[in-house]
């Protein structure tokens, strides 16, 4: 662990109504002049991240951002400096944006990257190009599935047990049914995770039997630095824990990935957007 004094930052990922995010350029005369990235600035003495994320937007582009939902938390040791950004999202705003400090902006979608990008800024595209609804499927016979697929929207599916041996079977369907991704859990065969978008390490599976690099843990307030470490694409939270408590707080309050919750069945991601979840598995 570093002992260099941190610096708090907070960082505003604004989304429009297209699904792209704003980043902007360093003015000339700061470190890193010209690299990308997105929109924010150093906290302020007895100032939240919230106070200092609309701050920011008004000094940087002249806009008032009414709300901001809290997301992740990067720490990230630059040669200058060792930062803790707080990165907030937004999807409202008043005005229209400008270039307040003489700086470069843009929308850009989540295919899309700017180029230099600060490397901090680097996992929220990977991020933002996730799947967010996602049918697990345990203990459902092949028809509830395909029947449930049809009927309800969902991004991704991930096939637990037996039912990963028929990965080949639901990706030639998936297209059709809208799905972006299937994974499998940590118990496949490696050949399977290795065919396979990517791994869910459910509870008691181990990430020592994981042989993909797009992988998935279970949320844990002890183990946020090592999740960060392994290269976790996102964290999966206990069903015992509901937004807005004080135990999902303590989570959202350093989590290093997106979280997604385990104990909701909705069909709109916007009712999840104030509490910071970034999505939601539901299992059959």
């Amino acid at each position: 662990m570093s002992d260099r004094a941190e610096t708090l930052v907070a960082c505003v990922v604004l989304i429009d109504e297209q699904g792209r995010c704003l980043l902007n350029s360093r003015p000339e005369g700061k470190v890193y002049a010209g690299w990308w990235e997105f929109p924010g600035g150093k906290l302020e003495a007895m100032e939240t991240v919230e106070e200092a994320a609309r701050r920011e937007m008004k000094e940087e582009l002249g806009i008032v951002v009414p709300n901001t939902s809290p997301w992740v938390t990067l720490v990230y040791d630059y040669p200058h400096a060792r930062v803790r950004l707080h990165f907030v999202r937004a999807w409202q705003w008043l005005g229209q944006p400008r270039a307040m400090e003489k700086q470069t902006f843009g929308f850009f979608s989540a295919q899309e990257c700017p180029s230099p990008l600060l490397e901090a800024s680097e996992p929220i595209f990977k991020w933002l190009q996730m799947p967010k609804h996602w049918l697990m499927v345990k203990n459902a016979d092949d028809a509830l599935v395909e029947t449930t697929l049809k009927e309800r929207h969902f991004d991704g599916v991930i096939l637990c047990g037996n039912h990963s041996e028929k990965l080949t079977q639901w990706r030639k369907k998936a297209q059709d049914l809208g799905i972006k991704e299937i994974w499998v859990d940590a118990s496949a065969a490696q050949a399977l995770q290795q065919s396979a978008d990517g791994v869910f390490v459910d509870e008691g599976q181990t990430f020592e039997t994981v042989s993909h690099k797009r992988f998935a843990v279970k949320a844990d307030n002890d183990k946020w630095d090592w999740i960060a470490q392994s290269g976790a694409l996102f964290a999966w939270v206990d069903p015992s824990i509901r937004v807005a408590s004080s135990a999902w707080l303590r989570l959202m309050s350093q989590n290093s990935v997106p979280l997604f919750l385990t104990n909701v069945k909705i069909n709109d991601e916007c009712l999840l957007r104030p509490h910071g979840a970034h999505g939601w598995i539901e299992t059959i």
